[in-house]
């Protein structure tokens, strides 16, 4: 057996039954879908406590254990500099930031200018060893133009526990968004499959029979006539773009949203899309205690609201 650091697993559910690869690299969103292959081909993932390749097809009820490789590089060390967003929560372990709009999380080909949440918060995690593939803090990620409440982890044994709790289901998220129109019921749900769009990789889209099963609650707070809706809303799976893919599917597309949006529909005033991660629930990696973080609407969400409200 090789030097393994860690192991943990999942029981697969209803939602769970594909490629093993493909499944791994939605509740693992930090590896690659080539990094979790590799993972996969060492023997270093067992189903039912045998070895299996990325394409074995997972069937209800079956046991899916990892054993994660031990760290094997160390991160880089990055100057202190002042920290352009409020940390609401920080401890040895982990911390939670109010992230502004306009900020991407993690660098990438596109945005390598140390800028982003990962790299100004850098010094503040542990300098290395981390495992190969596993982006340092990151646990989960918000939208460059999504504002609010994000958590990071301090320390790769802190990172694999936070970061469980998201891919299980375990935390309580809690959206604001500005929708267009007026949403035709108070409350509801919103599911679906979400999928890879046909013709646009970067975007998702609801399918019928591909992707993964989403589910987002929601309620409204206020109207605004015809012109937008105030609307509370709890995602109860973690897929990419979920809230925006699924209002824009229900005909009130996030307004500001230039990608699943309808500007025609939206206001020149405002400029980016008009979402909210206002609190977060989550146990803490060591004590296990229950925290939850808010993060109070920005200016320019309040200022949208003013301006919509007041037409």
């Amino acid at each position: 057996m090789p030097n393994l650091k860690q192991s943990n697993g999942f029981r697969v559910g209803a939602d769970d039954q594909d490629r093993l690869d493909r499944v791994l690299a939605s509740l693992y969103p930090k590896w690659s879908r080539t990094a979790l292959q590799k993972l996969i081909n060492k023997r270093h993932v067992l189903v039912d406590g045998h070895p299996a390749s990325p394409k074995h097809l997972l069937k209800f009820g079956q046991q899916v254990e990892i054993h994660w490789p031990k760290p094997g590089k160390t991160v880089s060390k990055h100057p202190v500099r002042p920290v352009p967003f409020p940390i609401l929560y920080e401890d040895d372990l982990m911390m939670a930031i109010d992230k502004p709009a306009g900020i991407v999380v993690h660098p990438s080909a596109g945005h390598i200018d140390g800028n982003t949440v990962v790299e100004i918060l850098m010094p503040r995690f542990q300098k290395g060893p981390w495992p190969d593939e596993m982006r340092p803090g990151l646990v989960h990620r918000l939208d460059r133009d999504t504002s609010g409440v994000m958590v990071l982890a301090k320390n790769p044994e802190a990172h694999v526990k936070l970061s469980k709790q998201f891919a299980q289901r375990q935390t309580k998220k809690t959206y604001v968004a500005l929708a267009a129109g007026s949403l035709p019921v108070e409350s509801g749900t919103i599911e679906s499959h979400l999928a890879r769009h046909p013709g646009k990789r970067q975007r998702f889209a609801v399918s019928s029979t591909r992707g993964r099963w989403s589910t987002t609650k929601f309620t409204v707070k206020e109207r605004f006539g015809d012109a937008a809706s105030l609307v509370e809303l709890y995602p109860l799976t973690g897929r990419t773009h979920q809230i925006r893919v699924h209002l824009a599917s229900y005909g009130h597309p996030v307004l500001g949203d230039h990608v699943y949006g309808d500007p025609q529909r939206d206001f020149e005033q405002i400029k980016r899309q008009m979402l909210h991660a206002a609190s977060l629930e989550i146990r803490h990696p060591e004590s296990e205690e229950i925290l939850k973080f808010e993060a109070p609407l920005p200016a320019d969400f309040q200022a949208a609201i003013k301006f919509i409200r007041s037409r």
